[in-house]
């Protein structure tokens, strides 16, 4: 058995074992089918967020009335 110091393809130092026994580098070894290509991992499929759905309006609000206010007037002493 043979093992090869450079490509036989592109003439580049090989430098692992594999590589120099095959007599070629893992980039050429993969273009000439000597090798099976990397396997990409599939991506994973995107979620599609949507957005919330508006509330409905109020049946009892005014026209042009958008939100109700956050306080509220109690009866004082002074007011009755």
């Amino acid at each position: 058995m043979t093992l090869w110091r450079e490509c036989r393809a592109c003439h580049r130092p090989l430098q692992t074992p594999e590589s120099q026994r095959l007599g070629y580098g893992p980039e050429c070894a993969e273009k000439h089918g000597l090798k099976p290509k990397k396997r990409r991992r599939a991506a994973r499929p995107r979620v599609r967020r949507l957005k919330p759905a508006p509330a409905p309006p109020d049946p009892d609000a005014l026209p042009g009335q958008d939100a109700m206010p956050l306080f509220f007037h109690q009866p004082t002493l002074d007011s009755l």
